[in-house]
């Protein structure tokens, strides 16, 4: 499953750093697409629940950013 991020809101070391997180660091991968990037995860029964909570922590991580 593949999940498209605009470069425009978020930039590639901080994908990067969300997949270290999370965890995936070497389990999905990262190509340009475009003015962004596109975000591939493995094909399994738990692929959406990965990129629910890859996503999820995305935002925490802007959240958290924002906040302080």
């Amino acid at each position: 499953m593949s999940l498209y991020i605009s470069a425009a809101e978020y930039d590639y070391h901080t994908l990067l750093k969300v997949a270290e997180m999370a965890g995936l660091a070497g389990i999905i991968g990262f190509h340009e697409a475009g003015d962004g990037y596109l975000v591939t995860f493995p094909d399994s029964e738990n692929a959406e629940a990965l990129i629910n909570d890859y996503k999820k922590r995305l935002r925490d991580l802007e959240n958290n950013i924002w906040m302080h």
